[in-house]
């Protein structure tokens, strides 16, 4: 489970830092990741317990899954 939250972040991440358009695009990539703060704080608690908390697990895909589908006004020419 831990794996799977870290590789979640990590291709969030890799999104809004790696992406070639984001000069074309004006990314603001610093409000970006603060914008996507509460998903990392949500995720990071799940990964501490390590998969006891099994309500913790959903928070983190559930914010996860609303900061892909919807992001954050924040990261509109980061995506």
């Amino acid at each position: 489970m831990k794996f799977t939250i870290i590789a979640v972040l990590a291709v969030v991440a890799s999104t809004v830092t790696a992406s070639p358009s984001m000069k074309k695009r004006s990314c603001h990539a610093f409000k970006c990741v603060a914008a996507l703060a509460p998903a990392v704080v949500s995720c990071a608690a799940a990964a501490a317990e390590d998969g006891a908390n099994p309500f913790a697990d959903f928070a983190c895909f559930a914010d996860a899954a609303e900061d892909i589908s919807d992001p954050p006004s924040a990261c509109k020419g980061c995506f």
